[in-house]
């Protein structure tokens, strides 16, 4: 220490520790949920392995996206057992085990939508998520004796059979009264996904539809089994307000039709990436494309509701839902074989509770399985965006830079979340 200055020299000894691997750790918390399946969870991530900080914030944010827990806090023990490994402890709190919530959304070519669900978190114990959930759409377009309906239920299951996938099951019934065609369906799926890292997951499984659909009333039976391959990349971090990373997803579903005994095979493609061009998350370049394509089937062949159909809100906005595209006589959407959408977005924060956005969208239906690139049909408009905690509530004008016969001069969508 030197007086005259008043500056005192400080030297650290750092003796570290022994290397060590992590011991099988404990839980403690649970009210409902079984601590063998935390403790199962925990030890494939952990046990066995070489200490590592972000290997034990993996394996807490895993407990944490079971969707059961209002926190998970991870304690490293003081020291080391008597093996030479380190115990961690994982302390939880279970979440309200029933959950009620709803939604809606709002255009003005195709009118209100309205959703409400009630889930169980919890079900048998394991982290079973039960949903059941109903919408309504297109009220006051066409009254509620032809608006939409659709009711689900979806069961998911971690840890399905003991190992790291979990299980999406899902019954459903529909009705819905479209501009392009009606239908009147039963459906029921069978996913599984496998997240391979916090970032990638993997999904497939088997689906089936019947039912019935066409057109004024002229509809016909049909039957349709499927079966689903998916890829999907997500290292964003705000699912209703993204300000940063990419998005990309892939499917692939392989139908027969039960009635035609005809095969196809619809492909879709989507990638988003958002730019923080301020750093702050105030000012956010957005951007989207989609491509879809169904080789196989001509695209009659195709069933009305599995065709791709461009336009309105989360498509290419200022244009009437399903719009673009080969229309029939009457000028009504006849769907095609392969579908192309890109957006471009500015999303920019005014105040702390409200921010604006221009965008750009474009999108073209085409009757071949190639998509084409030469039909696109722009529209462009401004929005609103009012900011809460948990997402924006978002207001935007579209205007069709190229407009069809009977397609309206604007269009308003209302609803929650970012368009995309």
């Amino acid at each position: 220490m030197d007086h005259d200055t008043r500056l005192l020299d400080i030297t650290w000894r750092i003796a570290p520790g022994p290397a060590a691997d992590f011991a099988r750790p404990s839980v403690a918390g649970t009210a409902r949920t079984a601590p063998a399946l935390l403790m199962r969870l925990a030890a494939r991530r952990l046990e066995g392995e070489p200490y590592s900080p972000e290997r034990l914030e993996r394996a807490r944010r895993a407990m944490m996206g079971l969707g059961i827990f209002s926190f998970v806090r991870a304690e490293e023990a003081p020291r080391l057992d008597e093996a030479g490994r380190l115990p961690v402890h994982f302390e939880v709190q279970e979440r309200p085990r029933h959950a009620v919530g709803g939604r809606f959304g709002y255009e003005t070519n195709y009118g209100l939508t309205a959703g409400a669900y009630w889930e169980d978190r919890n079900l048998f114990g394991g982290a079973e998520r039960l949903r059941l959930e109903g919408e309504i759409a297109r009220i006051g377009e066409a009254g509620i004796e032809d608006a939409t309906y659709r009711v689900f239920a979806t069961l998911r299951t971690p840890e399905f059979m003991g190992r790291d996938l979990q299980s999406v099951t899902q019954f459903g019934a529909v009705r819905e009264r479209l501009w392009a065609y009606d239908r009147d369906a039963v459906l029921a799926s069978l996913t599984l996904e496998h997240r391979l890292s916090e970032t990638v997951t993997l999904a497939g499984g088997p689906s089936f539809e019947e039912g019935r659909i066409g057109r004024d009333g002229d509809m016909g039976a049909y039957t349709l089994f499927g079966v689903m391959g998916g890829f999907r990349y997500d290292n964003t971090t705000n699912p209703l307000d993204p300000r940063q990373g990419q998005r990309f997803s892939i499917s692939v579903t392989p139908f027969y039709s039960g009635v035609d005994r005809n095969y196809f095979t619809r492909i879709l493609s989507i990638g988003t990436s958002y730019f923080d061009i301020s750093g702050d998350g105030g000012s956010v370049l957005a951007l989207r494309a989609a491509l879809g394509s169904a080789p196989g089937a001509g695209r009659d062949d195709i069933t009305l509701d599995k065709r791709f159909y461009a336009g309105g809100g989360g498509s290419v906005r200022g244009y009437i839902y399903q719009s673009i595209g080969p229309r029939d006589a009457a000028n009504r959407p006849l769907g095609g074989a392969s579908l192309v959408e890109t957006s471009v977005e500015w999303r920019q924060r005014v105040t702390r509770s409200f921010g604006i956005a221009a965008f750009l969208d474009a999108g073209s239906v085409g009757e071949e399985a190639k998509p084409d690139f030469g039909a696109l049909r722009a529209g462009t408009g401004l929005g609103l965006r009012y900011l809460t905690a948990i997402g924006p509530l978002r207001f935007d004008v579209g205007l069709p830079l190229d407009r069809q016969k009977d397609d309206p001069s604007f269009a308003i969508y209302i609803g929650f979340g970012q368009a995309f």
